[in-house]
């Protein structure tokens, strides 16, 4: 088991989460109900996914975590594409995916290194 704050990944997810919910604060609910609020939500999934797979047992069940950490960026990202084409005022969305890929990198690496520890 780790602590999750000193996994690099984890620092630049939560970064992250704070960089969309500053998107969303630009988008109308009249534009997009709902909208808003499932983008924070599943934002905020990317870092608490890892930090409960940093504190399984084992590596096994710490790549499951990672997974679902995956699968939220892809989430993400979705969001944040349907944001900016229903508001093109959000400028920096771009910067937030380019980003966001980035992080599921990092997340994809270590998900790898997990199985390859489990798989021993």
């Amino acid at each position: 088991m780790h602590d999750f704050r000193n996994l690099h990944v984890w620092k630049r997810a939560i970064d992250l989460a704070v960089r969309v919910h500053a998107i969303t604060r630009r988008i109308s609910p009249a534009v997009a109900p709902g909208l808003r609020n499932q983008l924070c939500r599943a934002a905020a999934s990317v870092p608490a996914n890892i930090a409960e797979g940093a504190r399984q047992e084992t590596s096994a069940q710490t790549a499951r975590f990672l997974s679902y950490a995956i699968g939220s960026t892809s989430e993400v990202e979705s969001h944040l594409e349907l944001a900016h084409r229903l508001a093109p005022h959000t400028s920096d969305v771009q910067a937030a995916i380019d980003e966001l890929i980035e992080v599921r990198r990092m997340l994809c690496a270590l998900r790898s290194y997990h199985k390859r520890k489990s798989a021993n």
